[in-house]
């Protein structure tokens, strides 16, 4: 996915203001719920809104569901609340809500709401670069490997999976400052 241009330095940009709006340290792992309530985006398990409900656990659709789905975003009117399975491991479930949080931050519209399926698309492509960004931005990408930090070290201070730490490594530049 090409994206417009300027648009991975505003990620970066925005990712930084904010950090600083929640008070973060330049190497401090970012807190998903205190992201959630900046935002004022209310954040439910897949059990709660089971629950909500009022189905089971055990119903055939439920588990189709569990086994389907990662996060979702739904709105009601034009609040967002973000639905995600506490199935999945932490650092799957950390990244999965920085997905649904850069759909946020982004402004995206709901899904199905009109838009292409290119827009869709690159909706999509914009949300899952923007997540990276949140879980670790570029200057801590840098800051790994500069200092020569073990990947396995990095991906747990940052609560990040070890995929997702060589994916940022590599788009920031920074994999090759350590080489």
């Amino acid at each position: 996915m090409k994206f417009a241009r300027g648009f991975k330095s505003y990620c970066e940009q925005l990712v930084q203001q904010v950090r600083t709006e929640l008070g973060l340290g330049e190497l401090d792992p970012i807190d998903m719920d205190a992201l959630a309530c900046h935002l004022c985006i209310p954040v439910w398990s897949l059990s709660q809104m089971v629950l909500a409900a009022k189905e089971s656990r055990c119903c055939l659709n439920v588990s189709e569901v569990y086994r389907k789905v990662s996060a979702f975003t739904f709105f009601e009117g034009s609040r967002r609340r973000v639905v995600y399975n506490e199935e999945h491991g932490l650092a799957r479930h950390r990244s999965n809500l920085a997905h649904e949080f850069a759909h946020a931050l982004l402004q995206h519209p709901p899904k199905d709401s009109g838009l292409s399926c290119e827009a869709e698309e690159a909706n999509e492509a914009e949300a899952a670069w923007l997540g990276g960004a949140i879980m670790l931005p570029a200057h801590q990408a840098r800051h790994i490997a500069a200092i020569g930090m073990r990947r396995e070290d990095a991906a747990t201070r940052f609560g990040i999976s070890p995929e997702m730490l060589r994916y940022r490594l590599n788009v920031t530049g920074a994999a090759k400052m350590a080489a």
